[in-house]
C-alpha cells in the first residue's frame, strides 16, 4: 500500500455518507448532560431507525432511547470503524475499549462512562437490545473526542483529526451499485482484497482525465483509489473512498468483453503447448451469479496475465495450486467443467495483499 498520507479536510469527511477510522484523548469534561446539546435536531424525528455514518462509512443502524430521545449507537461498529479495540466482559456486561493511550469502560445500564479512571456521565445508559450493546451517540463527541452532527435521523461521527489518505491499486473484482449501498472490492475476491465504499462525493476518473460514473466501471479493470487511512477489521477490510481512477486505457477497455464471468478459485491442472501455457483448470467459487464454479479456461495472446494490483506477471506464475482469478466470456461449452476463453487472469501474489491498518 502506498502512503500519499494527503490530508482531507474535516468539512470533506463530514459531508460523505457512504453505504456499507482514529479515537484519542478523551474529554473529561463533566458538566450539565450534553445530550440536551443536540435535542434541537432530533426533536421532529425521534422514532424509527437512525442511520449512523463514521468518517464517511455508514456502519450498523442505531435507534432512538425512548426515555431520553437520546440516538444511540452500536458500540462494536462504532469502535471498529475509529480502529478503536473493544474487550468483552461478559462476567459483569462491560466493554473495555483501547487504542494507543487511550482507555475507557461503558458498563451496561450505568451512566457513568470511565476515561482515564474518571467518571463521567451522559444522560443516558448504555443498554443491549438484540444482543448488541448501544451506547448514546455523544458518546462518540464526550468520551472519543470525536465529532458529532445529528440531523433528523442521520448521525455523522468524525475523528477530529484531519482524515489522511493513502492510494491502492488492484483489479476490480466486485460491483455493488445498490441505491443505498454502492461499493467496489478490488485486490482479490472473498475475504481478500479491500472493499471501497463509495458515496455521492466519490469521483470517477478515466485514464485520460475524464469524469465518468460508477456505472462505467466493470469487472476486470484495473483501478487506483485514494481512500481514508482507516479501515474496519472485517475480512476484506472497508474503507471510505473519495476517488477511483482506472488504469486501464481506452484502447483495453474497448478490448473487454461487452458481458464478463469471473470465478476465484485454485488452479487444478496447467496444459502446455509448443512450451507455453495453453489452458489451465480453476475450481473455486464464482463473481457473477450465472458463472461456473469450475471451468476451463483457453490462453492465447490476447489474454492479459496480471497480479491483483494490476501489475503485468508472467505466465510462468500459472502454476498447479496457484490462486487465481479468471475473467472470460460467457460463450462456454457445455462440457462439464465448462471450456471457454481468458480475457484476464489475475494471479494472486501474496506479498501484495492489501491488510487493514
Amino acid at each position: 500500500m502506498k502512503n500519499s498520507m494527503k490530508k482531507v479536510s474535516t468539512l470533506m469527511a463530514l459531508s460523505m455518507v457512504l453505504s456499507g477510522g482514529a479515537a484519542y484523548a478523551a474529554s473529561l469534561d463533566n458538566a450539565a448532560p450534553p445530550a440536551e446539546q443536540h435535542a434541537a435536531s432530533t426533536d421532529n424525528s425521534t422514532a424509527g431507525v437512525v442511520k449512523i455514518s463514521v468518517n464517511g462509512a455508514f456502519v450498523a443502524d442505531g435507534y432512538w432511547n425512548k426515555e431520553s430521545k437520546a440516538a444511540m449507537v452500536p458500540l462494536r461498529s462504532l469502535a471498529e470503524a475509529l480502529g478503536i479495540e473493544l474487550k468483552w466482559h461478559k462476567e459483569n456486561k462491560s466493554a473495555e475499549l483501547t487504542r494507543g493511550a487511550m482507555w475507557t469502560q461503558v458498563v451496561t445500564d450505568k451512566d457513568q462512562y470511565s476515561v482515564n479512571k474518571m467518571l463521567l456521565t451522559l444522560g443516558t445508559a448504555p443498554e443491549i437490545k438484540d444482543g448488541t450493546l448501544y451506547v448514546p451517540a455523544v458518546f462518540a463527541e464526550k468520551v472519543l473526542h470525536a465529532q458529532l452532527n445529528t440531523t433528523g435521523n442521520q448521525v455523522t461521527i468524525t475523528s477530529e483529526e484531519d482524515v489522511k489518505t493513502v492510494t491502492d491499486r488492484g483489479v476490480i473484482t466486485r460491483i455493488s451499485n445498490q441505491d443505498k449501498y454502492q461499493s467496489i472490492q478490488i485486490g482479490g475476491a472473498g475475504q481478500d482484497g479491500i472493499v471501497l465504499n463509495l458515496n455521492k462525493d466519490s469521483q470517477f476518473i478515466s485514464s485520460d482525465g475524464k469524469e465518468i460514473k460508477l456505472t462505467d466501471l466493470s469487472l476486470g479493470m484495473v483501478v487506483e483509489a485514494e481512500h481514508s487511512l482507516m479501515m474496519t477489521k472485517s475480512l476484506p477490510p472497508q474503507t471510505p473512498t473519495y476517488k477511483v481512477t482506472v488504469l486501464d486505457t481506452a484502447a483495453e477497455t474497448a478490448a473487454q468483453p461487452q458481458e464478463l464471468f469471473g470465478t476465484s478459485g485454485t488452479i487444478e491442472d496447467v496444459n502446455m503447448k509448443d512450451g507455453a501455457v495453453s489452458q489451465i483448470e480453476i475450481n473455486g467459487t464464482r463473481l457473477t451469479e450465472t458463472a461456473p464454479d469450475h471451468v476451463v479456461l483457453n490462453i492465447d495472446k490476447a489474454t492479459s496475465l496480471v497480479s491483483q494490483n494490476g501489475e503485468a506477471v508472467k505466465a510462468e506464475q500459472l502454476i498447479k495450486g496457484a490462486k487465481v482469478i479468471g475473467f472470460y466470456s460467457p460463450m462456454l461449452t457445455r462440457s462439464l467443467p465448462p471450456i471457454g476463453t481468458a480475457w484476464k487472469l489475475v494471479i494472486e501474489l501474496p506479498a501484495v495483499q492489501p491488510k487493514a491498518e
